[in-house]
C-alpha cells in the first residue's frame, strides 16, 4: 500500500501499530518513504542526497579488508579506518557504475571515474580495489570522499520508522556520532560547513554497528554532479532535494 504522508489512514496505522507493538507484535512488517519533485522544485534545489540502491555482499570486511577499530567509538562504533585497500570478490560486484556494500563501501566502475574527471567533479579520490588474492580489479575503484564533512542540523529527523523517532536514544551516540537508525525527512545541512566540492559527506552518521555493518554518512551532491548522473541515465540512484541553511 503507498499513501501520502498527509493521508489519515497514516496516523491510524500508526495508532495501531503502537497497540499492536504493547501486545508483542506488530501491524506492518516494513516501510519506505518515496518522494516526488516537480520539475521546478528540481530546479531550484542548491544540494541533493544521492542514495545508492544498488548494495551487494560479501563487503570488505568479510572479503580480507582490514580496519583499524583503535579510535572507534566505543558506543556506537563510529571512527574505524579502513587501513588497507578494498578488497572484494570481483563476481560479487553488481554490473552497475554505482554501487555500495552493505557496509558501506562506495565501488564506482572505471568508465564513471573517467566521466568524473572529464568533468572536473570535486571532492572525490578512486582508490584501488582487489580480489582477495591481492590482484587488482581494473574496472573498479573504491569512491572515497574527500571533501570537508558538512553538519547535518535541526529539522532534520532521524529515528526508528515513520512511527517511532526513538525519544529514548536507543540508537543515538552519546557523543553525537550517529543520530539514529534512519533518516525521516529531507536533509537539512549547515552551509557555512561547505567547502563548496560537488560530493560531501555529513559529519554525523546514521544507522548501527552490528557485525559487519557500519553506521554511515548521507552523501550530499551538488547540482553539477545530479545533472551528470541524471545524464548519464545510471541505474539503482536516487537523488532526492536537500537543503541548506
Amino acid at each position: 500500500m503507498r499513501l501520502p504522508m498527509d493521508d489519515p489512514r497514516v496516523q491510524l496505522i500508526g495508532e495501531l501499530n503502537s497497540e499492536f507493538r504493547r501486545a508483542g507484535s506488530s501491524f506492518f512488517r516494513g516501510w519506505d518513504i518515496t518522494r516526488h519533485y516537480t520539475p521546478e522544485e528540481v530546479r531550484a534545489a542548491e544540494v541533493f542526497q544521492l542514495i545508492i540502491r544498488s548494495v551487494f555482499e560479501p563487503c570488505g570486511e568479510m572479503c580480507g579488508t582490514e580496519y583499524d577499530e583503535s579510535l572507534a567509538c566505543r558506543q556506537c562504533g563510529a571512527g574505524s579506518r579502513q587501513a588497507t585497500d578494498l578488497q572484494l570478490e570481483p563476481e560479487s560486484i553488481p554490473r552497475r557504475q554505482l554501487s555500495v556494500t552493505i557496509a558501506g563501501e562506495i565501488v564506482i566502475s572505471s568508465r564513471l571515474v573517467q566521466a568524473f574527471q572529464a568533468h572536473g567533479i570535486t571532492g572525490a579520490a578512486f582508490l584501488p580495489v582487489r580480489d582477495p588474492a591481492g590482484q587488482v580489479l581494473e574496472d573498479w575503484h573504491q569512491l572515497v570522499v574527500t571533501s570537508s564533512p558538512v553538519d547535518l542540523v535541526p529539522p532534520t529527523l532521524v529515528g526508528m520508522g515513520p512511527f517511532d523517532v526513538d525519544a529514548k536514544g536507543q540508537y543515538r551516540c552519546p557523543r553525537g556520532h550517529v543520530l539514529g537508525l534512519n533518516l525521516l525527512s529531507e536533509p537539512w545541512v549547515k552551509k557555512e560547513s561547505h567547502d563548496g566540492s560537488d560530493l560531501v559527506r555529513t559529519r554525523q552518521l546514521i544507522g548501527a554497528r552490528m557485525g559487519v555493518l557500519h553506521p554511515h554518512p548521507l552523501l550530499l551532491i551538488s547540482p553539477k554532479l545530479f545533472q551528470l548522473l541524471r545524464e548519464l541515465k545510471l541505474g539503482r540512484l536516487t537523488a532526492e532535494v536537500a537543503h541548506w541553511v
